[in-house]
């Protein structure tokens, strides 16, 4: 359950926060900001959210939704959407593999995810060097075809996705049809359908975001033709299984999506200190140096894949190496591109 302040002064304490998150947002005056809710969703948001939009200016609007997912069949809804220049969701259900987020972002509506506690938010406020990295990864990314994954623990794995764009989160969305997550620091392509091959390790300490757990004994995953194939290892291992069987849906164990984190302010230990409160899912999935794949659902814009099953089973993991083409990006967790590195100064060679 998130942490709610039980007093209206916390949304106001959060109203300069949100103006800066907004202006990096480049919502203008005149503009239409609508913020998106549920019936669990955080007020001190939403007082803040509307504040910080009209202090520029803006017009801010609120929708509350009940806790299901009936709302995405509503046109009323996603016309409200579609009509928006900046969606603001704060939802504690899925919204972003929907045919409503989609048809909004065709319409050229920028939409922004926020799910973390205010202190999360804040310790990883958007800056431009994650920004650069996030430019820097796209251009790597973009550049090949093919990515190699390789670990100590045993994995062994490539995929293929030729044709495909390159998403970037940085932590703001500032330009139509772009969608993006605040707090966020993360590359990510959805691979070919069928183009995964190779075993998956996930090894002590990764992440398994779904179950709010930290892997303590290894899990074996053999991929063939872009999915999983056989699942093994001990109790983490039985967990992951049941986890994927909940849908009954063979398409769960397709690949969605895999990239990096680049994001050095987030905290490895957060997801456990913080998951009954909805907080430290960030901090995991952009983690510097990370390798974050995932299964199931991936038809989203800007990853433009073709899964469109009601699952989304997010992985990071530490200590993986890996390789866009023949171009080393990580090696065992640390970048070997010096643009990425911590130490990286901007006209240096």
């Amino acid at each position: 359950m998130r942490r709610v302040p039980n007093t209206s002064a916390a949304g106001a304490e959060l109203v300069p926060l949100f103006r800066d998150q907004l202006l990096l947002c480049d919502v203008k005056p005149g503009e239409t900001v609508l913020g998106f809710t549920d019936t669990m969703s955080n007020d001190a948001y939403t007082t803040a959210l509307g504040a910080a939009a009209r202090v520029l200016g803006a017009t801010f609007f609120q929708i509350v939704v009940s806790g299901d997912e009936d709302w995405m069949k509503s046109e009323a809804i996603i016309d409200a959407w579609k009509g928006s220049d900046l969606v603001v969701g704060m939802l504690t259900t899925g919204w972003i593999y929907s045919d409503a987020h989609n048809a909004a972002l065709d319409a050229g509506a920028r939409t922004l995810m926020i799910e973390e506690p205010e202190d999360i938010l804040a310790r990883m406020f958007p800056t431009t060097e994650i920004r650069r990295r996030a430019e820097v990864s796209q251009r790597l990314m973009e550049a090949g075809t093919t990515l190699r994954l390789e670990s100590e623990a045993g994995t062994d794995l490539t995929l293929s996705y030729e044709g495909r764009p390159v998403g970037i989160q940085y932590g703001y969305s500032d330009t139509p049809g772009r969608w993006d997550h605040w707090p966020s620091g993360q590359v990510a392509v959805a691979p070919l359908e069928h183009s995964a091959e190779g075993t998956l390790v996930l090894d002590e300490a990764d992440c398994m975001i779904n179950l709010g757990r930290y892997v303590m004994s290894p899990i074996r995953l053999e991929i063939r033709e872009g999915s999983i194939v056989s699942i093994d290892g001990a109790a983490d291992a039985r967990l992951a299984k049941d986890y994927f069987e909940l849908p009954r849906d063979a398409r769960s164990y397709g690949v969605s999506h895999i990239g990096w984190g680049y994001e050095h302010r987030a905290n490895w230990n957060a997801l456990g200190l913080r998951f009954w409160e909805g907080g430290g899912v960030m901090d995991v999935e952009s983690y510097y140096g990370n390798m974050l794949i995932a299964f199931g659902a991936n038809y989203m814009r800007g990853l433009d894949g073709e899964n469109r099953v009601p699952f989304h089973f997010d992985i990071p993991t530490l200590n993986h190496s890996i390789w866009v083409d023949d171009t080393q990006i990580i090696d065992r967790g640390n970048f070997v591109i010096p643009e990425l590195q911590l130490d990286y100064q901007e006209g240096s060679d």
